[in-house]
């Protein structure tokens, strides 16, 4: 492993994470760099396709590499706007449905080092001797996945698209695997449905934890709503219902923009969204003072 190139990794695992965990999105984060025995293997690969690297042409853009692995399909986007406001993208592949053709849907983007990891970047370049520098780019690539796609997509990495050659003629074969990655999608929208589902069913019960931890799927702190909060939603059914109404991706985002360092449990996810999206007077005669300063 290049050390420079870990530092610039960490530094940037590091601010993907403070990112995420201002709402408490549900995710996983794995990271490499590359060593020169992969960028050595990488740079024959592909002139051995016929698509070689050059210093005055295309270059290797993934020397570091992240992927961010959301539990929910629904929190691929989310986590796409929240780093696109504090990371550079350069470039993107993102694949759009096709409606009778199941196949891998790509979230794959490069980004650009900030200031300081360049500097960091041309400093590993000029110390090196090694040629191969020559061919590498101020970039990283970010991968999205949800995390019942990521297994899928690893095995696809390493035993398809690393070895074409042993796939070719062998068209069942790719079917089957494509198949299995379409089983892993349809899962994907279970699982969203499953969840809206029985938030649904603790609205119409009165059971108000079960409906915010469930139609907003956050790492929630263990901390149960307070009993003001429980008697002013139950004298009120209209609260709840527009808590389960509220479009959660657009919600989120409002609670990121504030940047407001507050725990992520139910009764400051309450206070917040009443006091930006749903008004109402009851919960906001309640609402802690720093939170309505923000609100307001």
């Amino acid at each position: 492993m290049i050390a420079g190139f870990q530092l610039i990794e960490e530094e940037i695992c590091q601010k993907i994470k403070d990112e995420l965990d201002k709402i408490g999105i549900h995710y996983r984060i794995f990271s490499r760099s590359k060593d020169e025995k992969s960028i050595r293997e990488k740079i024959t690969r592909k002139a051995k396709e016929g698509s070689p690297y050059h210093s005055n042409g295309k270059l290797i853009q993934d020397i570091i590499g992240i992927r961010v692995v959301t539990y929910f399909r629904d929190d691929v986007n989310l986590v796409k706007d929240i780093l696109s406001r504090v990371i550079t993208f350069k470039d993107e592949e993102i694949d759009s449905p096709e409606l009778t053709v199941f196949k891998p849907k790509r979230t794959n983007i490069i980004c650009s080092f900030n200031e300081s990891q360049s500097k960091t970047f041309s400093e590993v370049q000029l110390s090196s001797e090694k040629e191969y520098y020559n061919l590498l780019d101020s970039t990283f690539e970010l991968q999205l996945r949800t995390i019942l796609s990521e297994g899928w997509h690893e095995i696809d990495h390493s035993l398809r698209y690393k070895c074409k050659e042993d796939w070719e003629g062998h068209y069942d074969n790719e079917r089957l695997l494509n198949g299995i990655y379409a089983s892993l999608e349809t899962n994907d929208i279970a699982l969203k449905n499953l969840f809206t589902e029985l938030a649904y069913k603790h609205f119409k019960s009165k059971n108000w934890e079960g409906l915010i931890r469930n139609k907003f799927r956050l790492r929630f702190q263990l901390i149960p709503l307070k009993e003001e909060v429980v008697q002013i939603l139950n004298e009120d059914l209209t609260i709840g219902k527009e808590l389960f109404k509220l479009n959660r991706e657009a919600s989120l985002m409002k609670l990121y923009e504030i940047d407001l360092s507050l725990p992520v449990n139910m009764n400051n996810i309450i206070f917040l969204l009443n006091g930006l999206l749903i008004k109402n007077e009851g919960l906001l005669a309640v609402t802690p003072d720093v939170i309505l300063k923000e609100v307001k």
